[in-house]
């Protein structure tokens, strides 16, 4: 297992990377699509720059690299399977997006290629781990609790660094 932890924050790093260098971009030119047709959506991104992204995804490796270290020194990994099955769901849900507005979103590729890394690394984790079925779901269900509440803090990060960024650019 102990090895197994930090497939964790390399796939996190290798997929966001994507959405670093490829989000801002592909918002600039779909900004108008998404307002017609998925408002709410492009609200969200209102206040976006590529900078602020990468705070926001400073902030989730950070979170990522805790429970990886917490879950290696203590022996307790149930945070750090939640924390990756709530990965993995996230991974499957840019594919759904992409699917639904029918368009690539810089997400997509690596998403694709993490997947079924991120299953195979869940089943031996489970093997190995000897995880009852009740067990992992809980623990996924508090993992994705946390991924979800954390998404709420890492969009006001995007937030609160653009409109620094656009500040001092005056």
């Amino acid at each position: 297992m102990n090895e197994l932890v930090w497939i964790f924050p390399i796939l996190f790093i290798f997929h966001d990377m994507e959405e670093i260098i490829g989000f801002g971009l592909w918002l600039t030119k779909n900004r108008a699509f998404l307002d017609n047709k998925y408002p709410k959506i492009s609200n969200t991104y209102k206040p976006y720059s590529t900078e602020g992204m990468a705070a926001a995804v400073m902030e989730e490796l950070v979170l990522c690299l805790v429970i990886c270290f917490i879950s290696r020194f203590t022996g307790f990994y149930g945070l750090w399977l939640g924390g990756f099955v709530a990965y993995t769901v996230h991974l499957i849900i840019h594919i759904g997006q992409s699917i639904v507005i029918q368009k690539y979103i810089p997400a997509c590729i690596t998403s694709l290629i993490c997947i079924p890394v991120s299953v195979c690394v869940i089943v031996r984790s489970i093997t190995l781990l000897s995880y009852s079925i009740s067990g992992v779901i809980v623990y996924s269900l508090i993992g994705i609790v946390v991924i979800v509440a954390n998404l709420k803090i890492a969009h006001k990060i995007i937030h609160i660094f653009t409109k620094k960024m656009r500040g001092m650019e005056k």
